[in-house]
């Protein structure tokens, strides 16, 4: 990663205060059901601003900080970002269940995460859309592989559904590295709710090829 990086602690709090009132501002678009001139005089209104944020834009979408003990993070990705308002809202743990900003992982190489979805996120009736929980897993799985040095692009994601993923209430994520086999590193994960598989993963991932020490 350049030396260039923001630092994580330059960011101000009111950066993602604004991503958390974007989300329930879905919600609440999903869910309302007030008048048409009500809609309508709240859209205009969203216009306006969602052209103020728009007075001042980076070039590029990508927003990645350096943390103090030298790490990365990328805010802006779909899975985890904690800048993006279309990423679910998920949190890494410790192992002892602190709230963490990577997926750093325990003595047995596995990562842990919460994640809370939203009515935004619905599927079929009383549940949440598989595709939604696939992102989950795609993150998480990826990440237990990144964090024991293994890191690379999702080249196969095998789900297995094993019952109904519940809304808006606490999801835990368990993921583990598990082998690699040249550049293709495997890890597999689940979701749970309330103690209960509701789906799980097996990851592959392959790696970026090895520079010789001639190059």
């Amino acid at each position: 990663m350049p030396d260039s990086l923001l630092s994580a602690d330059q960011l101000p709090p009111e950066a993602f205060t604004l991503v958390e009132a974007v989300r329930d501002l879905a919600e609440a678009t999903l869910m309302t059901d007030v008048a048409a001139a009500e809609r309508a005089a709240i859209t205009a209104e969203i216009a306006a601003l969602t052209e103020r944020l728009a007075a001042l834009v980076r070039t590029d979408p990508v927003l990645l900080v350096r943390h103090s003990d030298g790490s990365f993070e990328h805010l802006t990705q779909a899975g985890t970002g904690r800048l993006n308002p279309q990423a679910p809202r998920l949190h890494w743990l410790t192992p002892t269940g602190e709230m963490a900003y990577d997926a750093s992982p325990d003595e047995t190489g596995e990562v842990l995460a919460r994640c809370v979805l939203s009515r935004a996120h619905i599927g079929p009736p009383g549940r949440a859309h598989g595709g939604v929980v696939a992102t989950i897993l795609d993150q998480v799985v990826g990440f237990a592989a990144a964090a024991v040095g293994k890191a690379g692009m999702t080249a196969g994601l095998d789900i297995r559904y094993k019952g109904a993923t519940p809304l808006q209430v606490p999801l835990m994520v368990h993921a583990r590295y598990t082998h690699s086999e040249g550049r293709k590193h495997f890890a597999t994960g689940e979701v749970r709710a309330d103690g209960v598989i509701t789906a799980s993963a097996l990851g592959v991932f392959i790696g970026h090829p090895q520079r010789s020490e001639s190059q």
